[in-house]
Order: structure tokens, then C-alpha cells, then sequence
């Protein structure tokens, strides 16, 4: 039996989380506890805290909550350490996990990173932590193992996670796809206030120039369609809230108003077109734009290396906006950017990440 401590702190990292336990279930016996999502607890991970506990982004978002995910932190690294796992796997998040990892390292636990925090936009100078505390690293874009060899950090690239779960989708869904706009406004509550608003205008003011144009919200892993529901309000009278089948549902859409993150690549890899939204609390995106040295903000764009879906950003986003660049998807725009999406789908590796990720882990916990 293998022993494995894993720990995902928001909802993309539990989606990637519960494919690797499933994997590593499939080539050993394992016994899993630590912080994990609802995908994560019905794979079987004894969960020490829950995914939705440390959902927060963005500094004055944090900083508003961060009493309680001190005391959160402090409670997972003690119940960790008593577990004396094999490995630890901690997956993002890198600002609660690599305190952990310190803690970890030091009893004696080795320590796998599963999708590398992102040293290369900002804050490059943790590198040296990850390397002394760090035993592997996992990564899932193909850009970043460069990045850590350099620096003299042991790391692979293993694929997207996100190839295998869009391989159960039946083959055929999305070849005729359908008169709809999706919405994808996030994974975090405060993501979804920040976006769903702007979304929803852009649609409607879409929606009345074309009636037969329909509405799709995409409802995350971790969200209330109720709470979503609620925050469309009048609004959400005329769209259909997915929380089963999202990505078939997806699929069939002619395009997309996005949150920057990894549901950029969900997009990518359907060949959905897309338009790129990003919003922080003020004082946030300030700090951001002093730190983070990157030419795109969308997940989609930093792959390709070139801004092939349009992004939105802060106050550029409006529903004005918003609704031009939607408009334009629906047309020519969208055939041009689907063509550009099937060379992002080919950066992000074949089939096969989550056991390639699996295998990597035993060999670090010595199995």
C-alpha cells in the first residue's frame, strides 16, 4: 500500500487531482487523505479540509480572509505530518502549498509539484525554495520544463490532464453545433460576481439583435447553479444553466465569453472560440500589473505564444465591449480562431497525462 498526502486547493486543481488518484489507484493500493474538492472525496480522498475552504484569489481577497486560512494551513501541515505519507502531491495553489512543502521536506517527506506554479510570470525567485524542498515537478504546460531545468530544478512535462477527460466526450458532439453563446464566468464565487454581470449584458444586448440566439452558463465544479441563478437574477430568465454534461453541453456551442484560466483550455481543446475575461478587485489587479510580467493574461494565449483568442482585461472589459468582440465569433472572427485552437490543442500533448503523472509519483515515493 502506498500512502499519499494530496492537496488541491481550488476546482481545476481537484478535477486534475481526482484523475491522478483514480490512476494511481488503477497501478497500486493507495490510502489518500488530504484537501480536495468534490471530485477529489468521491474518488475516495479523506479530506483534512475542503477545496471550497481556500478558494480565494486575488491579494485584497486574501488578505480579507486570511486569519482563517492560517489556521486552515497550520491545521492541514499538523494532520499531514502525522499521517507520514509516502509523497506528497500538491497541486497549485503555490502560495498555500509551498510553506507546506517546506514542512514537509523537513520531516522527511518527498514532495511532488502537479502543475508547477507559475515562477515564469511572477515571482521567479521561489524557484530556490522549490528546489531545495522539492523533490519533482510535474509539469502540464510545455513551456515551463525549460524554465525549471534551467534553474536546476528536477521536472518533466507529462501532458494536459484535460485531453483525457475531453476523450470521454462521444465522438461526434460538437461536429453540428448550435445557434449558442457559453458563459464561463469561473470557478470562484468571487470570479463569478466579478464576471457573471458583464456576461450576461454583453448576451443580451447580443441576444436582441439575433432572438434565436441562445444562452448557456457553464456552472463549475464547486458552484451553486441556485447561487448562480440568483446572481443573474432577471437576467438569467431567458439562459439555461449547465451543471451535467458541461463540456458536451460546451462542445455544441458557436463560442464563448471565458474566465482566463484553465477553462480557456477546455475551450481550446473543444475548438470553441473564445473571448478572454479578466477582472480583480482594484487594488489587486494594481499589485498585479507591478508583478506579473506576462504578454497575455489567458492560459490559451500563453500557450500558443500569440494572442489568438481577444482578452478583455480589467476596465477594458464592458458589456459594450464584450458584446463587439462576441458578435465578431459569431461571424468570420470565430472560423479564424477555431483554425488557430487546433495547433493549442497539439502543444498540450497526447492521451495519457494522468497515468504518465501516476507513474511519476510512485517512482518518487520509491514504489
Amino acid at each position: 500500500m502506498v500512502r499519499v498526502f494530496l492537496s488541491a486547493a481550488e476546482a481545476s486543481a481537484d478535477q486534475h487531482g481526482a484523475h491522478l488518484l483514480r490512476e494511481l489507484q488503477a497501478l497500486t493500493t493507495v490510502e489518500a487523505c488530504g484537501v480536495g474538492g468534490q471530485r477529489l472525496r468521491e474518488q475516495g480522498l479523506k479530506p483534512l479540509a475542503t477545496a471550497e475552504e481556500l478558494s480565494v484569489m486575488g491579494l485584497f481577497e486574501v488578505l480579507q480572509h486570511l486569519p482563517r486560512l492560517w489556521r486552515l494551513a497550520r491545521y492541514v501541515r499538523r494532520e499531514a505530518l502525522e499521517f507520514r505519507p509516502d509523497v506528497a502531491v500538491l497541486i497549485d495553489s503555490p502560495d498555500f502549498h509551498l510553506p507546506l512543502a517546506r514542512h514537509l521536506s523537513r520531516a522527511g517527506i518527498p514532495v511532488v509539484l502537479y502543475v508547477s506554479p507559475q515562477l515564469w510570470a511572477w515571482r521567479s525567485g521561489r524557484v530556490k525554495l522549490i528546489r531545495r524542498v522539492v523533490r519533482k515537478v510535474l509539469c502540464i504546460l510545455p513551456f515551463e520544463v525549460d524554465f525549471y531545468r534551467k534553474h536546476g530544478v528536477n521536472a518533466s512535462f507529462v501532458g494536459h490532464p484535460l485531453v483525457d477527460e475531453l476523450a470521454s466526450i462521444p465522438p461526434g458532439v460538437g461536429q453540428e453545433r448550435k445557434h449558442a453563446l457559453a458563459l464561463l464566468p469561473g470557478s470562484r464565487r468571487h470570479e463569478v460576481e466579478a464576471l457573471l454581470p458583464v456576461m450576461l449584458d454583453a448576451f443580451h444586448r447580443l441576444r436582441a439583435e439575433d432572438p434565436q440566439l441562445a444562452g448557456k452558463v457553464i456552472v463549475a465544479p464547486g458552484l451553486s447553479t441556485g447561487d448562480l441563478q440568483a446572481l443573474a437574477g432577471p437576467y438569467g430568465s431567458s439562459l439555461e444553466f449547465v451543471d451535467n454534461h458541461r463540456y458536451q453541453e460546451l462542445a455544441q456551442c458557436e463560442a464563448a465569453f471565458v474566465a482566463s484560466g484553465t477553462a480557456t483550455l477546455v475551450c481550446a481543446l473543444l475548438g470553441v472560440p473564445m473571448v478572454v475575461t479578466y477582472r480583480l478587485h482594484p487594488l489587486s489587479f494594481a499589485l498585479a500589473t507591478l508583478l506579473v510580467k506576462v504578454p497575455h493574461v489567458g492560459l490559451v494565449n500563453l500557450v500558443a505564444g500569440e494572442r489568438v483568442a481577444p482578452e478583455l482585461v480589467q476596465d477594458a472589459l464592458d458589456a459594450t465591449s464584450l458584446a463587439a468582440a462576441g458578435r465578431a465569433l459569431l461571424g468570420e472572427e470565430g472560423e479564424i480562431q477555431r483554425r488557430k485552437l487546433s495547433l493549442v490543442r497539439e502543444k498540450l500533448g497526447g492521451p495519457g497525462a494522468s497515468r504518465r503523472a501516476a507513474e511519476e509519483v510512485l517512482e518518487v515515493a520509491g514504489r
